[in-house]
């Protein structure tokens, strides 16, 4: 007779056609995008999950063990890092890929080694349409999912609002130049108008605008961001780059 969780491992139905497919595309974006369907574990980052806090403090110190010399704003940056940037990296292949969205209320994220790749979708619930519908509703979902990470971090060590807001502006930012990299016919003005969109439905102010750079007329977007990863103080670390500290990037 077969034990309870090999007949849910065997006998597990497929997820739906539009999951396969963000799961086919988020792979071919970065094998680290590796994405399931089903009951979510506890051994997970999940909203709701108690053992969350936990492990995503396990993380922050798994940095710190790998690279003491970087200091603690290395370790909070990264960590944070860590956590926005597969449901950002999601949000935007699903939205211009697929002209969908999937349910970020029943999402879970894995760690490996202080390293945060994989995740899991436990419901059926997406949205088709335009990404004037499907950014909001995106914003929406994701707002409420990156504050209950920055509410679990803040239970053993500070980190603001206005910290975590930098760096989401710039995140969202360098996937619109990405975006814009991988499809050239999106032109600057179209680039300008989603990123917009994107702030808008993050509640972050238009200023970041400021860090879209068009060099020339005949080229896309640069993307100079206005925080700084400190990935620079880790042992062999350079500057990145994007990085405002960078001197060609000063202006």
């Amino acid at each position: 007779m077969r034990p309870e969780w090999l007949k849910r491992f065997l006998f597990r139905p497929p997820p739906p056609a539009i999951y396969q497919l963000i799961f086919t595309h988020s792979k071919q974006v970065s094998p680290y995008l590796k994405g399931s369907f089903g009951e979510l574990p506890k051994a997970c980052i999940l909203v709701g999950n108690p053992n969350s806090t936990a492990i995503i403090q396990s993380i922050y110190h798994q940095l710190a063990q790998a690279n003491p010399e970087a200091g603690s704003g290395y370790w909070l940056t990264r960590t944070w890092e860590l956590l926005c940037w597969q449901p950002i990296y999601l949000s935007f292949l699903s939205i211009y890929g697929l002209k969908s969205l999937p349910d970020f209320a029943n999402f879970a994220q894995f760690q490996h080694r202080g390293f945060i790749a994989g995740y899991r979708f436990a419901s059926e619930m997406h949205w088709h349409g335009e990404p004037e519908v499907l950014v909001p509703r995106a914003g929406e979902q994701l707002l409420r999912l990156f504050e209950q990470y920055r509410q679990q971090i803040n239970q053993w060590t500070r980190i603001r609002p206005g910290f975590t807001n930098h760096l989401l502006a710039d995140l969202i930012l360098s996937c619109l130049i990405k975006l814009q990299s991988m499809r050239p016919e999106l032109d600057n003005s179209y680039i300008e108008q989603q990123a917009k969109l994107w702030l808008d439905a993050f509640h972050l102010s238009d200023k970041h605008l400021a860090s879209l750079i068009k060099e020339d007329t005949e080229s896309g977007f640069k993307h100079i961001r206005m925080s700084c990863c400190l990935a620079y103080k880790c042992r062999n670390g350079t500057l990145c780059q994007d990085c405002p500290r960078l001197s060609t990037n000063k202006h």
